[in-house]
């Protein structure tokens, strides 16, 4: 074990190359407080006092850089002027000021007596070598209270205070609070603290002197001021004073120092507090919508909106004033009257709801109210930390908390027949219904497709990894849910959910015609003869269709159709006399649609087909040279027949006539000669 070595004297030292002076060394905080103007040693608190003692070497001495590795150097710390040295430590070359600082302990024994005390160290470079101290520090073990520990003298308050107590009036005039002043005592130091207490009399419970912490109402630091004369003044806040209750105290203080050092309690001195009754407790607002633990767009679209309920507190009184806030943001205050209603419901709009980003990212804001008596300050209750998510399954909507927006894509339904439209060509299959995946989706996101009004859930769509905006989303409607609709068109539309709120898109309204009409009566031309003779089936020249094109007429039909109906009619051109569809000619396909009024309805209605190119190019087919066949061009025409409202459909049977403007040793005709 190493052996400590007493402290070197100047002898010692002769004859031997001694290294520059070291410097001084550091108690590192906490374990000291930083020096002020007034003291001439380092305060080492009580907190300190009860362990040993650290102390540093923060700056590297010289001689290192001649230091072998392996060579071990020894650092010994000194207590006061004592020989030998309180503490020991080694370090070994190679070695820097990287390594520092090197602290050694003074005994927790050797800080049990008070007053000033030196520190210092010295450096042995390698054992036989001699260096000179480092220049010391002054401690101080400061263990005795402001005032030389005696008790201080009674708080001196304001005459009319002693005369008439703490009144309404006396706050009102007086900032809403009391001054007492304290009286300095001879040993005052920059930073020692006054803390000042009210005891209500009769005092009976010893017990109440130890809670302080709960007791203190007014405190105050000495500062530099107050050292050069300027009033030592404790200030009692009318907020403070109006949690006691009315009667007569105990006021007085306890003076500490910086170091801890807490003295007796003052001489007391007599205060009356004598108010009108005050709320004490400042209950947090209530939030019933907080049964899930936050506040979404469930809440928001609840009838009222979104609302926080201020519970009634002991102690208001007619026109008090209550003011709400809302993440900070004041809302309308509240004048209390005679007979008010408890609790007071406060309305939080959207706009306030939405401020600060909840809609973008989650939230938690502060909600809380104040209550104010005539001039006096306001109080704020206690807080209600209130966490807040009005984030979507895709885009804002700029109409929130509305749940429909206007920015999602609407569903576009694919039916054999047309978008948005599904007929009995569709029956007994699936309806496939598809959307542009919306921006910056997120996996495990869920669409839901709602069908029919109110819509029933008809498939659902859970974003995947790789999903991206603009994606194609399939859903698949149920035939048995389409057959089991009533009405036509019907609405479809669907839910985002983020696992937390949902918003839905607008309606895409499908027409939907599933009863078939059976027995429609065929369409007629009825320029067209069918007697015997020439031309009989024809459209030829004796109808001249290029003057007006060739009417097709659709039989009235009294126990089929009906004033409301839509009737489409569709023609198209061959170059064949059977309207086979290899003979179809490119460009001569024709839809043409009209709503029938119920004349129509009973007694028919005419469309007209025109000449060019649908009469004209079939009517120009003949035979390649040699043959026979074609002999003529034909036309096609069938008509559908949809009911409004999904109250039928169904199509006629297609009628084909013959089509021919050919003339024997003549031009074909196709205007007036």
């Amino acid at each position: 074990m190493f052996n400590k070595r007493p402290s070197a004297t100047p002898a010692e030292g002769a004859g031997q190359t001694n290294l520059r002076a070291l410097a001084p060394p550091e108690v590192p905080p906490p374990y000291a407080l930083p020096l002020l103007s007034d003291e001439s040693a380092y305060t080492i608190p009580r907190s300190a006092q009860a362990a040993d003692l650290p102390v540093d070497v923060t700056v590297l001495w010289g001689g290192v850089g001649g230091l072998f590795p392996g060579e071990t150097t020894y650092v010994y710390f000194y207590w006061d002027n004592e020989l030998t040295p309180s503490d020991t430590q080694m370090i070994t070359a190679p070695y820097g000021a990287s390594d520092l600082p090197v602290t050694g302990y003074i005994p927790q024994i050797k800080l049990s007596v008070p007053g000033l005390h030196l520190l210092r160290y010295e450096v042995e470079l390698v054992l036989g070598s001699t260096v000179e101290p480092s220049a010391p520090i002054l401690i101080n073990l400061d263990k005795e209270a402001p005032n030389q520990g005696q008790r201080g003298t009674p708080l001196i308050f304001p005459a009319e205070i002693v005369r008439d107590g703490v009144t309404d009036a006396y706050l009102a005039s007086h900032g809403d609070r009391v001054v007492a002043e304290v009286q300095p005592w001879p040993d005052i130091r920059l930073e020692d603290r006054v803390d000042g207490y009210l005891l209500l009399l009769p005092f009976r419970d010893r017990r109440l002197l130890r809670n302080r912490l709960v007791n203190k109402v007014a405190t105050l630091t000495i500062d530099a001021s107050h050292k050069a004369g300027a009033p030592i003044e404790l200030v009692f806040e009318g907020a403070a004073l109006r949690a006691h209750p009315n009667g007569n105290y105990d006021a007085h203080y306890y003076l500490t120092d910086r170091g801890g050092n807490e003295g007796p309690r003052s001489i007391t001195a007599n205060l009356l507090i004598d108010l009108t009754p005050t709320p004490s407790i400042l209950p947090p607002v209530d939030m019933p919508q907080l049964v899930n633990g936050r506040i979404d767009l469930e809440d928001a679209r609840a009838p009222g909106g979104v609302y926080m309920n201020i519970l009634e507190m002991v102690g208001w009184a007619d026109g008090d004033v209550l003011q709400p806030f809302w993440n900070l943001i004041p809302l309308a205050s509240i004048t209390l009257t005679t007979g008010q209603t408890w609790p007071i419901r406060v309305n939080i709009d959207y706009l306030t709801l939405a401020r600060g980003g909840a809609e973008f990212i989650p939230a938690v804001i502060r909600a809380y109210y104040t209550w104010q008596r005539g001039s006096s300050p306001a109080i704020d209750s206690d807080p209600r930390f209130v966490p807040v998510d009005l984030t979507v399954a895709g885009p804002v909507s700029p109409a929130n908390p509305n749940p429909i927006n206007r920015l999602l894509d609407q569903v576009t339904v694919k039916g054999v027949n047309g978008d948005n439209l599904l007929t009995i060509d569709d029956q007994n299959q699936p309806a496939r219904v598809v959307l542009p995946l919306y921006n910056n989706p997120v996996v495990d996101q869920v669409l839901e497709l709602r069908w029919g009004d109110p819509g029933v859930l008809a498939d659902t769509y859970t974003v995947q990894p790789g999903d991206r905006a603009g994606d194609e989303i399939e859903f698949f409607v149920p035939w048995a849910l389409i057959e089991s609709t009533p009405g036509s068109p019907v609405p479809t539309f669907y839910w985002t959910f983020n696992g937390v709120n949902r918003q839905r898109s607008i309606e895409t309204r499908v027409t939907v015609n599933i009863v078939k009409i059976i027995g429609l009566l065929p369409p007629e031309f009825p320029d067209v003869h069918y007697g015997p003779g020439p031309g009989s089936g024809f459209i030829n020249c004796d109808l001249r269709p290029w003057d007006g094109g060739v009417r097709v007429r659709i039989p009235g039909d009294r126990s089929r159709l009906d004033g409301g109906d839509e009737v489409r009619m569709f023609w198209a051109s061959y170059r064949n006399t059977n309207g086979a569809d290899s003979g179809l000619i490119v460009g001569t396909e024709l839809t043409l649609s009209h709503t029938l009024t119920q004349s129509e309805a009973e007694n028919g209605y005419v469309f007209r087909v025109p000449f060019t190119p649908y009469i004209r190019l079939p009517g120009l087919v003949t035979p390649p040279a040699g043959q026979t066949d074609p002999r003529n061009g034909s036309g096609v025409v069938q008509y559908q027949v949809v009911k409004p409202a999904g109250g039928g459909m169904g199509d006629s049977e297609r009628v084909l006539v013959a089509i021919s403007l050919i003339r024997p040793n003549l031009p074909p005709c196709v205007a007036d000669d």
